[in-house]
């Protein structure tokens, strides 16, 4: 991204081409509103001002974004697909079991967490840049899950119900255990520094403002956005062996203010760590490689086993909920895990298997009431997933 405000403006071929953004642009100006956020908040959960207008500008240019990224990506492959405005690179999607633990203590027994409940799963592993390029950049590394036949209608079911299968839930989670903006208003900021045009020199000097207004007025986020980056790249080798976060907080139950965490049952991979990990002598795609190597079907071995927990956060506080970026550290914070993930071996790139994986769709607003997301970024991100999956869908003509 610093890169490219100082990049020249693209020229010849991708002027030629006849996948602009301006020709797409109806799409964008034809956008559904979004449901309106679920009300009432919760107890603690505090309203940002002018957090509906920030929050149509956001979806807005989360929808602006698939649409600059396809026609950027149609100038090399014309048979490119729309793709997500984040997370777009997908190293592929399996199927797994969701189990919940049989000795599961009754104050974390929910409706979807019972114990010894059983829900098949899909998992999609992702890089977090909005555009497919190398495993090689640094980028966050993103694990989203669907769990299927739960039975119970979600909270985007109730609000959109087009836009979101019976029987579904779903997590997304990335590979830094918070968020790089605090609320709204840093990601805002962010956001338009980031989409600022930048064809021409006078566009590029604004656009070099607006970050430098990011920077001055949140340096600690720039610090996050940075770090989270290159710490996905420098310790992230196998998707397998990550260990994931919602970042993000959310209700568990009636009281309980939690944050998910996903990881492999022995552990992070000490072979991950960043002083024995060269990223730059790997191929462009490592972590797909990874991926088909470790569940090959053709080769012996157990099912990969990820254990799936919370963290609670104690005596929680609104600052707690509507601070997206806070550290939760108390010594009296506690992980509890609640069930495991089952990955047997498998085949992962059959054309069909690549192809439901690029139109699945993930939200972490599909979920039951009682796990809802909490915070200004989580009641963002309602309208900015739709948003993103509107516009890519109508790209990709799919229904």
């Amino acid at each position: 991204m610093l890169l490219a405000m100082v990049r020249p403006a693209q020229t010849g071929d991708a002027r030629r081409s006849s996948a602009t953004p301006a020709r797409y642009r109806e799409l964008v100006n034809a956008l559904e509103p979004p449901p309106d956020r679920p009300m009432p908040l919760h107890e603690l959960e505090r309203a940002v001002p002018g957090e509906a207008t920030m929050i149509r500008q956001m979806a807005r240019i989360a929808a602006e974004a698939v649409v600059t990224n396809y026609c950027e990506m149609k100038v090399s492959d014309c048979s490119t697909p729309a793709m997500r405005d984040q997370h777009a690179k997908t190293h592929g999607c399996v199927s797994a079991e969701f189990i919940v633990r049989h000795d599961l203590p009754p104050e974390f027994t929910t409706d979807l967490f019972r114990p010894g409940a059983r829900y098949t799963a899909t998992l999609r592993f992702s890089n977090g840049r909005g555009t497919a390029g190398s495993d090689r950049k640094i980028d966050a590394r993103g694990l989203s899950i669907k769990l299927h036949e739960v039975g119970t209608d979600t909270i985007l079911r109730m609000l959109a119900p087009d836009k979101a299968s019976a029987g579904e839930h779903d997590f997304a989670l990335s590979s830094f255990p918070i968020f790089f903006c605090k609320n709204v208003i840093d990601y805002t900021l962010l956001m338009n520094a980031v989409s600022a045009p930048h064809a021409t020199w006078r566009e590029k000097l604004g656009r070099g403002l607006r970050w430098l207004e990011f920077v001055i007025r949140c340096p600690r986020q720039f610090y996050l956005f940075l770090r989270i980056a290159v710490e996905g790249l420098l310790t992230v080798r196998n998707p397998l062996t990550a260990t994931y976060h919602s970042m993000s907080p959310f209700l568990f139950g009636e009281h309980k203010v939690v944050r998910y965490l996903v990881g492999p049952r022995d552990g992070q991979d000490e072979g991950a760590r960043w002083r024995t990990f060269v990223p730059w002598t790997k191929p462009e795609n490592f972590l797909r490689d990874a991926l088909v190597r470790d569940l090959d079907p053709h080769q012996p071995g157990a099912d990969v086993v990820l254990d799936f927990s919370i963290r609670v956060r104690h005596a929680a506080t609104p600052d707690d909920v509507e601070d997206a970026s806070r550290w939760w550290t108390r010594p009296q914070d506690e992980v509890v895990r609640l069930g495991s993930i089952a990955i047997p071996r498998q085949s992962l790139l059959a054309q069909n298997q690549l192809y439901d994986c690029e139109h699945m769709v993930f939200n972490p607003w599909n979920c039951l009431p009682e796990h809802r997301p909490l915070g200004s970024v989580n009641r963002m991100r309602l309208a900015v997933y739709l948003a993103s999956r509107q516009v890519r869908r109508k790209l990709n003509m799919v229904a």
